[in-house]
């Protein structure tokens, strides 16, 4: 089994079961760090912050987004550079919580967030969200930062290059 099946495997089971025990215990606000940290039992028929939410057939159209996101990863593997470890470990990432809010969205016509966090007066409270959302950020952030510092290590490279042929060129005249 490869890094990206495993890690998108880990992060379909933790999300899944600790929305289990959300929907089973249903904290509707436990304080674990004061106000700070909360777990509060929400629903979101939306993506990301509630974007879209109010939208009559949001939870159809991105399940459905959803799936054409797996369809065009699996598709685009080899142009996304999963060749490399550390990019498909970001993708699996990213696969495993979109597989989780997916397996939501079909079982439960929302997803289910429960990690609360309330910022301070400076940013105030941050909308709930749930493992596969963390699993899915994250994995974008890795992916895009293995990204910009692979282009800048090729373009290191040839900068370097270009002057050592350069040095060669000034040496031979």
């Amino acid at each position: 089994m490869n890094l990206l099946a495993i890690a998108a495997a880990v992060v379909f089971v933790l999300d899944q079961l600790t929305k289990w025990l959300v929907l089973r215990y249903q904290p509707h606000e436990v304080a674990v760090l004061g106000k700070f940290f909360q777990l509060t039992y929400v629903t979101n028929r939306g993506a990301a912050w509630g974007v879209f939410s109010r939208a009559e057939s949001s939870n159809a159209l991105l399940a459905a987004f959803s799936i054409l996101t797996i369809l065009l990863l699996f598709a685009y593997r080899r142009a996304l550079a999963m060749q490399h470890r550390r990019q498909r470990l970001a993708i699996g990432l990213i696969a495993g919580g979109i597989f989780g809010n997916l397996a939501d969205r079909i079982q439960h016509g929302s997803v289910v967030d429960f990690l609360d966090f309330h910022l301070g007066s400076w940013i105030g409270h941050w909308p709930a969200f749930n493992i596969a959302d963390s699993a899915i950020c994250v994995g974008v952030f890795v992916y895009l930062l293995l990204t910009l510092w692979g282009h800048a290590a090729e373009a290191h490279a040839v900068i370097k290059a270009d002057a050592a042929a350069n040095k060669a060129a000034s040496d031979g005249k």
